[in-house]
């Protein structure tokens, strides 16, 4: 008795992981179905001239900052170090948040996909009337041959790894969009760095009066 007992217990935990295993894929999928809409539509609306931006003044070091505790949550290994590289002086500009969001989001999400150990760093310099920002990892790298055509849509080094392809081109014809400029430096087995320039109007704090 106890030896059947133990076995309808042994199928009904393999048929639970074996649920929950499946419910995992079919979230994955949804998951990647629904960036694959939003990415589509980005395009379109850039395409069509019809995407809005909506500037504001942000603090730039809180604003990575967030992101630096968001894309946490993304790393799947402890043999990875995830960092914000902040200024020392804090950097107040008129920007698109939602849009600058998006860009540091998407690349550190992609340096995630492609670094098993080691580091990923971001953060900013200012440059006259832009701000240069730069995605560092020390991961797999990309081959020569293929940095020409890493911002094309639906192109993806590994196939195996989750993604529509189409983030980086996206990140490219936001940039583009935005009067901005994209590029990324890279060596096989040595890490890439990614980095964009957005120009801006840096603004003040403006302290409350007592």
């Amino acid at each position: 008795k106890s030896s059947a007992a133990s076995d309808v217990y042994k199928r009904q935990t393999e048929e639970e992981e074996e649920k929950q295993e499946y419910v995992s894929i079919i979230e994955n999928n949804n998951t990647l179905l629904l960036q694959l809409i939003s990415d589509i539509l980005d395009l379109s609306k850039i395409e069509a001239g019809t995407l809005d931006l909506h500037y504001s003044n942000v603090e730039i070091n809180d604003l990575m900052r967030e992101l630096e505790n968001s894309c946490q949550l993304k790393l799947k290994s402890d043999n990875v170090k995830l960092e914000f590289v902040a200024p020392e002086e804090p950097c107040f500009a008129n920007i698109e948040k939602n849009r600058l969001s998006q860009l540091i989001i998407n690349f550190v999400t992609n340096a995630i996909k492609f670094t098993s150990q080691g580091s990923i760093r971001f953060g900013y310099e200012r440059q006259n009337n832009e701000l240069y920002f730069y995605v560092t990892d020390t991961g797999c790298g990309i081959p020569q041959d293929k940095l020409d055509s890493i911002f094309g849509r639906f192109v993806k080094l590994n196939s195996f790894a989750q993604g529509t392809g189409l983030g980086l081109s996206i990140c490219r014809t936001l940039i583009n969009h935005m009067g901005g400029k994209i590029g990324v430096e890279s060596e096989e087995g040595k890490g890439s760095t990614f980095w964009f320039t957005l120009p801006v109007s840096y603004t003040h704090l403006t302290l409350p009066t007592t």
